[in-house]
């Protein structure tokens, strides 16, 4: 008797061995971080935690409230072939709304505009018939090519001149890649620049939900799935310290005085600021460099000709890098009649001097930019000027994705779009790079995630136009 009661509770001990699942503190509450829970939560984890330092979950995809509309922190499209997104948005019934549109793109250059998928102003613009001729050899290449790990160690310089050419890469690229990332081409992953072309941003149709903010109903609809799956979430919030014992975070400090017992972590967090939580040197994430965004949002009842959706600066003597008419994509954002612009400036990082002026200098060098290219003074009823300290990745030439498990601490993950290199950096690549650490997780412990294969064959049945 004794001995069967003894088997008896042997069993009951594995089971609930079995059944317990580890205590898993997510660190960043942003699309990385929300789909990695998601993930886990899918699988049957019930002891999952985000950390979010902001009032809602979503990251760089949030939004802010203006006179009752919805409106996001700098400008967000939906592409065709972003995966991840157009996944989750179908997972959260999202997707039979999206609608999409052929957009305007212009080159503002030389105190001239330039649509370079119109062929008149293709023919205008400042460059010869050979260099245009090789510009579309360049695309349709770019276009064709979905493998640009070939191209992982060498330049954007060296991409353009090889299938375009020096002048084309002159006129088009360097002037682009100084907006971007204040580099020259030679500085700039050839890699990344192909992905980014293939991805065909600025020819094919983008996508927008009409009658609202695309981004806020993707964060809702997530935010209702962890809600579902009982995904805890801690709000207003971020982490100030790791206990650390023997290669194991154990302890989360957060700097509200709460701290949380930890199994596993996954931090979705910007690389420097996981470094502030470490107690050594990382060389491995050192190569990591983030540029800044500032980004003002405003209204006005003035009507902006010619119609566009996207403007790059190209002439590069603006304190703008591009304007983005979020109206001519959405027609439904903000109130009937209203020009809905975004005024918008990468960078080098937060540390630069811009990123720190004042709103109203920066406003009035967005003024005088807006002066300069469309001939009259811009006079909107309300502005919002929002600062994205890290806002994107920096690939450079001969940049390397940080592994998914941490090189030091065992129970480590990562993820976000730092790890997503060469694709372009995108809402889906953050959600798609949460999956993988998700379901890297569940692979160490016995389980299987049917999320990265469904995402990666994910393909649109429809693209309704509107």
């Amino acid at each position: 008797m004794a001995r069967r009661l003894d088997r008896c509770r042997r069993v009951r001990h594995r089971h609930a061995t079995v059944m317990a699942t580890p205590r898993v503190i997510v660190l960043g509450g942003g699309l990385s971080g929300m789909a990695a829970a998601y993930a886990l939560a899918q699988a049957g984890w019930d002891r999952v935690t985000i950390v979010e330092r902001g009032p809602e979950l979503g990251g760089l995809a949030g939004t802010f409230e203006t006179d009752g509309h919805f409106y996001p922190l700098a400008y967000h499209h939906i592409l065709q072939r972003d995966r991840g997104l157009l996944f989750f948005l179908d997972r959260i019934g999202a997707l039979p709304d999206v609608r999409w549109r052929k957009i305007s793109m212009l080159f503002q250059l030389k105190g001239r505009l330039f649509d370079l998928a119109d062929p008149v102003d293709f023919l205008r613009f400042p460059m010869s018939l050979a260099d245009k001729l090789r510009f579309v050899r360049l695309m349709l290449r770019c276009f064709g090519k979905s493998d640009w790990a070939d191209w992982n160690e060498r330049s954007a310089a060296e991409l353009v001149d090889t299938w375009g050419g020096p002048e084309v890469r002159r006129a088009i690229f360097d002037p682009l890649m100084r907006l971007k990332f204040n580099r020259p081409c030679e500085e700039v992953s050839g890699a990344w620049l192909g992905a980014r072309l293939h991805f065909r941003e600025g020819s094919a149709p983008l996508g927008y939900i009409p009658g609202g903010n695309w981004t806020k109903v993707l964060c809702d609809g997530v935010t209702r799935l962890l809600d579902d799956a009982s995904v805890q979430v801690k709000l207003g919030t971020s982490a100030r310290h790791l206990g650390i014992q023997d290669d194991r975070v154990t302890r989360v400090d957060l700097d509200d005085g709460e701290s949380l017992e930890a199994d596993l972590v996954i931090s979705t967090v910007p690389t420097e600021v996981y470094q502030q939580l470490l107690t050594a040197a990382r060389p491995d994430l050192d190569h990591v460099r983030y540029t800044a965004v500032v980004s003002a949002i405003l209204a006005t009842k003035q009507r902006v000709t010619p119609t566009f959706y996207w403007m790059n600066l190209a002439s590069l003597d603006c304190t703008a890098s591009g304007m983005f008419m979020l109206n001519a994509l959405n027609p439904t954002i903000g109130a009937p009649g209203d020009t809905c612009l975004n005024i918008m400036t990468h960078v080098p990082t937060r540390h630069d001097t811009f990123f720190h002026q004042s709103d109203d200098q920066i406003l009035a060098g967005y003024r005088a930019d807006f002066h300069r290219v469309f001939g009259f003074e811009l006079k909107p009823f309300w502005t919002q000027v929002n600062r994205l300290g890290m806002y994107a990745p920096v690939f450079h030439r001969g940049y390397e994705n940080p592994p998914l498990r941490d090189a030091v601490l065992t129970n480590v993950y990562c993820a976000g779009n730092y790890r997503t290199f060469p694709s372009i950096a995108s809402t889906g690549t953050a959600l798609a790079s949460g999956v993988d650490a998700g379901a890297a997780i569940l692979a160490d412990h016995g389980g299987t995630s049917d999320l990265p294969a469904a995402i990666d064959g994910y393909r649109l049945a429809s693209m309704p136009r509107g």
